[in-house]
């Protein structure tokens, strides 16, 4: 009884520990022949099919609310949306999801030395978001930088959570935007 318990109460631990490893990991990469210190103005690209306008199938509350935290991120970082051409890049996201596992194994061990006991593994089942921000020259239409964000995501947060956590992410990935050559 009192080994039942402490199982229980060991695995309670590793999934509260593992709800909590909501940390995202940003990457960047760029075009180094690039002149990002003539970049002023931005417009978001535009998408030739109907059936592609929403990045990956995302929902539009979703796209709203990446579309206005890359606004507010950008505009306070100087640069300025354009809604025609011309304009100095073009802006571009794709968010897509993916359902991962993730195991731990604890020793269970107790008595003298540990000799009663084993080892127990949890596994925790999590959603695993990635956020991928394109920003294209205008003139050479070539990509110039790209940001990255991966890391697990709370489908079940409401959505003021949602709201902050995605101009968290958002924040997160164009902080290495424009790069510091």
């Amino acid at each position: 009884m009192q080994h039942a318990f402490r199982r229980s109460v060991v695995a309670v631990c590793v999934a509260m520990t593992l709800a909590g490893c909501s940390t995202f990991e940003y990457n960047h990469d760029f075009d180094p022949a690039v002149d990002f210190k003539a970049y002023k103005t931005y417009m978001w690209m535009q998408v030739a099919a109907p059936e592609q306008q929403h990045p990956s199938g995302m929902n539009e509350l979703l796209e709203k609310r990446f579309i206005a935290a890359i606004d507010a991120t950008l505009a306070s970082k100087g640069f300025t949306k354009s809604e025609t051409a011309p304009a100095d890049f073009v802006v571009h996201f794709v968010g897509t999801t993916a359902e991962k596992v993730d195991f731990t194994s604890y020793y269970t061990g107790w008595g003298y030395y540990g000799w009663y006991g084993g080892t127990q593994v949890v596994a925790q089942p999590y959603t695993e978001g990635t956020l991928i921000i394109d920003v294209f020259d205008a003139t050479s239409k070539a990509m110039a930088w790209r940001g990255t964000a991966t890391g697990a995501v709370d489908p079940t947060i409401s959505p003021e959570e949602r709201n902050m956590r995605i101009q968290d992410v958002v924040a997160g990935v164009l902080q290495s935007f424009p790069p510091r050559k």
